[in-house]
């Protein structure tokens, strides 16, 4: 049997090709929240164990931050080749904070600043309370395999870190925050992710809200997602056909840089910023149904060459949600931008989040 903690190939045919696990049927997957645009196979779900909190910033008379800005920093030096070396101090390698909620309309229910090291194959073990981590089944691509050896912590960060196995199988990784130990259930939230990543041929990164029931139907909405180290992408699927796209934008931030990407779902808007800036926002395809957030990185297609190899650093992510009986607005670009009442905008510039 394959040993899930080290990089000897899950499953491969003799060309060196990822074989799917046939042995576990698709109700399975479904029943795991692994959707058939995102992998087929069985993700690893577990509670939270006895004895362990999840890892959050509700508090009374916490720190607050505007409800339409989650990070208004700018990003800190680095660029391709250079996310495997975060900063030394191990608490804010990124050079922005994680946000407080503010005890306004928006209510915390996840945080992670991933402070616990967690060596390469641990990392399921130590934040198994907070994430579910995919493991053994084909990426998007089909062509890589979801490990969970991907994945450790170090210096403050999560390091997902994708190569190819000797025996030829691109490694994937992904993974689920937990709220409350639980997968999903959010019909509304706001989510944020502080990431960079090295430019590593072949490879790409989806940050997106999935359907808890695994219906392609109920809505895909990815930002940011690219190809490492390149620009990063805002991409809305249409409700109504999902495999065409109803939202698309290439955005002036490298995932090569660190920046902060929000996502803020409301039952009447969705906005998307960047480092507390919006670049988009939209009344259209808004899904209703029970979503999840996923982190997931892996092969673009193809084969990547067998000697690409980096990291897809994150400093930290959060959730928040509408607080009992509140209703809050997605944030609409500041200044001279005039957004429809109903439809699309996204910036045409760089002065355009600021109402160019």
């Amino acid at each position: 049997m394959t040993d899930p903690r080290d990089d000897r190939d899950p499953g491969v045919t003799s060309g060196g090709v990822p074989a799917r696990d046939t042995s576990i049927a698709a109700s399975a997957a479904a029943a795991h929240g692994a959707g058939p645009a995102h992998g087929t196979g069985l993700a690893r779900h577990r509670g939270r164990p006895a004895g362990r909190g999840r890892r959050t910033a509700i508090a009374a008379g916490a720190l607050v931050v505007a409800a339409g800005v989650v990070a208004a920093a700018a990003s800190a030096p680095g660029g391709p080749g250079t996310a495997s070396a975060p900063a030394a101090d191990g608490v804010d390698p990124s050079g922005v904070v994680m946000p407080r909620s503010d005890g306004g309309p928006w209510e915390r229910v996840f945080s992670e600043d991933f402070g616990d090291d967690a060596a390469t194959g641990r990392f399921e073990s130590r934040y198994a309370d907070r994430f579910s981590v995919y493991h053994g089944f084909a990426d998007t691509a089909g062509t890589g395999r979801y490990q969970a050896s991907t994945l450790s912590t170090h210096d403050g960060v999560l390091d997902m870190h994708l190569r190819t196995t000797d025996g030829g199988t691109p490694l994937a990784g992904g993974l689920v925050p937990l709220v409350d130990g639980q997968w999903g259930g959010q019909t509304s939230g706001r989510y944020s992710i502080r990431m960079k990543s090295d430019r590593v041929d072949g490879y790409g990164v989806a940050v997106l809200l999935w359907s808890d029931d695994n219906v392609w139907s109920d809505g895909e909405v990815d930002f940011p997602e690219g190809a490492l180290g390149l620009p990063a992408h805002l991409n809305v699927h249409c409700l109504q056909d999902p495999a065409q796209k109803c939202l698309q934008y290439e955005t002036r931030a490298s995932l090569a840089d660190w920046h902060t990407y929000t996502i803020e779902w409301t039952p009447s808007r969705m906005s998307f910023l960047v480092d507390g800036d919006v670049i988009g926002t939209t009344t259209e395809s808004i899904p209703t149904a029970r979503m999840h957030l996923v982190v997931q990185a892996g092969s673009n297609g193809g084969h990547p060459p067998r000697t690409a190899a980096g990291s897809l650093l994150v400093d930290w992510l959060t959730i928040d949600v509408p607080a009992p009986g509140a209703r809050p607005e997605a944030s609409l670009p500041s200044g001279r931008a005039e957004v429809p009442e109903r439809g699309s905008w996204i910036a045409k510039d760089p002065s355009a989040a600021d109402g160019g």
